[in-house]
């Protein structure tokens, strides 16, 4: 493929994520229309959230285990399809409960279709340019934060919470013909993948410890992410009125955090990790000694949200790197094994975030992210020394047969 031709199927791809990540988060900005719309209570509706989390966590690698052998292209292309009846199909739903099974058929079909797409761009990209790929297509989701989510709640407030997923099933419409005209239509024959090789791969040491890596940084983040509102209000001493404007440079920041996961994917990554992890940490430590001071806390927080999101290109290259060494009949399985690492790191962190600010305040959820991050720094430096074993072993074979 030529560099334009590149270009244009990682915008492309780019653009269907964003479409995925605000049919992902918008129903964060409409819990309380929806609740009182379909005569649930709000935490019913919360309902929502955390099962197109787990639906998205169990549901992608089943998928990509039970159509590995459909060509990636129309796999996308009906995937996008689907998704966007699916908005739709949520947007005249007048019960709860059907609104929820299509929350978790959208949850599954998002996560596999993104999943899908990064074998794709990881195949027609050229090599020293698959970190800035994976980097760029991830940051849709940062955009969906920043800009999907505010558009679509200020969508459905307006004019009634069914009109934000017609928007979204309009943008997907968009996303499928950019789709239809970039991807390539001649793309490696997949490579169909036996229950014994996905459970091969997925009970290898190697692909567990490396999958923990996201698990565990997400996790750091969401521990605070989760309750950066109440933060902000009681700890920092933020006037409600300008929390939206904090998040909205949050999320701006997040973007540029993609950027540099894309520049710390190239080469050894994992070897950057490291340093990554343990600066993250202390800089958790930091900001529970200024947090109450709001200029020096605010600069604090910014670093940790240009840190938020450094992992998460590293992290699937890496995935899919250890997949094609160890079990590669299954790379296509290692590519969802990221965005449901992240998805239980939101879920596990979130969790552990409650109970610590149940019980230790506000004030101790940096403290209990740090120690999260500093699992992951623990867990990237014994992946870097399996990799330089592994690596000097196969110079030590090579000397011996030549």
């Amino acid at each position: 493929m030529t560099t334009s031709r590149q270009n244009a199927l990682i915008f492309s791809f780019t653009f269907m994520a964003f479409i995925l990540g605000t049919t992902e988060y918008i129903i964060v900005g409409l819990l309380s229309e929806i609740s009182s719309s379909l005569g649930v209570t709000l935490a019913t509706a919360g309902g929502l959230v955390s099962g197109f989390a787990i639906a998205y966590a169990i549901g992608t690698p089943i998928m990509m285990s039970l159509f590995s052998r459909i060509p990636k292209r129309i796999t996308i292309l009906v995937s996008l399809v689907l998704i966007l009846l699916l908005n739709l199909w949520s947007a005249i739903t007048g019960t709860y409960s059907m609104l929820l099974v299509t929350r978790i058929v959208t949850a599954v079909l998002c996560g596999f279709v993104l999943s899908v797409a990064i074998t794709v761009a990881n195949e027609a990209v050229d090599p020293e340019k698959r970190g800035k790929a994976i980097a760029t297509i991830l940051s849709g989701f940062a955009v969906a934060n920043v800009f999907g989510v505010p558009i679509g709640t200020f969508v459905g407030q307006y004019f009634n919470w069914p009109a934000a997923f017609v928007l979204n099933g309009v943008l997907a419409g968009i996303a499928i013909a950019l789709n239809y005209a970039y991807i390539p239509r001649k793309l490696p024959k997949p490579v169909p993948s036996s229950l014994k090789d996905q459970i091969e791969l997925l009970t290898n040491g190697r692909i567990i410890l490396a999958f923990l890596i996201p698990v565990t940084a997400v996790g750091a983040v969401f521990v605070m992410y989760t309750y950066i509102t109440p933060l902000l209000e009681q700890v920092m001493n933020i006037p409600k009125s300008s929390v939206s404007g904090v998040l909205f440079v949050y999320g701006i920041a997040t973007i540029v955090s993609n950027w540099i996961g894309g520049k710390v994917a190239t080469g050894n990554a994992v070897s950057k990790l490291r340093f990554v992890f343990l600066i993250q940490a202390v800089v958790y430590i930091v900001f529970s000694l200024t947090a109450s001071i709001s200029i020096l806390g605010m600069i604090v927080l910014m670093m940790l949200a240009v840190m938020s999101s450094i992992v998460s290109a590293p992290a699937q290259l890496y995935l899919i790197d250890l997949a094609k060494q160890y079990s590669p009949r299954s790379k296509d399985l290692a590519a969802s094994l990221n965005p449901v690492a992240s998805n239980l790191g939101i879920a596990g962190g979130s969790a552990i975030g409650g109970v610590v600010a149940q019980h230790g305040g506000l004030i101790s959820l940096p403290i209990a992210a740090s120690i999260l991050a500093i699992s992951a720094c623990v867990i990237a430096l014994i992946c870097y020394k399996l990799d330089q074993q592994t690596q000097e072993g196969v110079i030590a074979q090579h000397h011996n047969l030549t």
